[in-house]
């Protein structure tokens, strides 16, 4: 995690701007200590001293943390942003990036690989309970660039959230957004005898079940392209979507 209470002042710091001498930090949550960790590659963070029983930080990667502070850095230089903050507590949620842009407050959420599917939900909701507007946003993949894509049941849920997009982090508060086109698979046409007959199969295209073909839209900014958007509650195969408040884009269907 990025941020700690600094026990002397009660003041909420981030790992960046704090030095060791400072110390003790302790966890928002939980309230125990929690150690500052900087150095020359990694990103200056905190993490809980063993044993961890704090959910605060827990599946944060690098990747994660390069992406949540590189928005809140963007954002902070957009006279629309107010209310900036990075780590917001917001009841049974801490967004990783939390602003009003143009007036809508935001929860902008990074993906973990740690969340289930129930705790992405009831996240969702809590955020609308509290009249944010939530933003989930995937770390970047190379594999958007390929016609032969296979989404994590987390991006599943996001592009049926969006409908029928999902956003991919690429730098500063730039976003890639894409769609998942079906990807066809060609079953060829053979012929075989068995018994005396000629028997046939194939000689027709299906839908596959596990790839997806992404066609990336126009890249977006979150300070200027989004909107807030009102989804009803849905379900659909393995997808199920909680009535929600979610950020939008405005960009126009690029797919048919």
């Amino acid at each position: 995690m990025l941020t700690a209470m600094r026990r002397s002042d009660t003041a909420k710091v981030t790992a960046r701007d704090s030095e060791r001498t400072e110390a003790p930090f302790q966890c928002p949550t939980c309230q125990r200590e929690v150690t500052l960790h900087k150095g020359r590659i990694k990103v200056h963070h905190f993490a809980h001293k063993p044993p961890v029983t704090c959910a605060r930080g827990i599946g944060e990667s690098e990747a994660h943390l390069q992406a949540k502070l590189a928005i809140f850095d963007a954002l902070k230089r957009e006279g629309n942003v107010a209310d900036l903050e990075i780590e917001r507590d917001c009841g049974i949620s801490v967004a990783d990036v939390f602003a009003r842009i143009s007036g809508t407050p935001v929860a902008i959420e990074i993906q973990r690989s740690a969340l289930s599917a129930n705790q992405i939900n009831a996240r969702t909701q809590n955020y609308h309970r509290l009249g944010i507007a939530v933003l989930w946003i995937a770390l970047p993949s190379p594999d958007l660039a390929t016609s032969k894509y296979s989404p994590s049941a987390w991006e599943k849920w996001c592009h049926a959230t969006y409908y029928g997009r999902i956003y991919y982090w690429d730098q500063g508060q730039v976003l890639k957004v894409a769609h998942f086109d079906p990807y066809v698979i060609e079953v060829p046409h053979s012929t075989w005898y068995e018994g005396g007959s000629e028997r046939s199969a194939g000689g027709y295209d299906k839908r596959s079940k596990r790839w997806r073909t992404p066609r990336l839209g126009i890249p977006v900014l979150i300070s200027a392209s989004f909107h807030r958007s009102h989804r009803e509650a849905w379900q659909g195969g393995t997808v199920a979507i909680p009535e929600c408040s979610i950020y939008l884009d405005r960009q126009t269907k690029w797919w048919k």
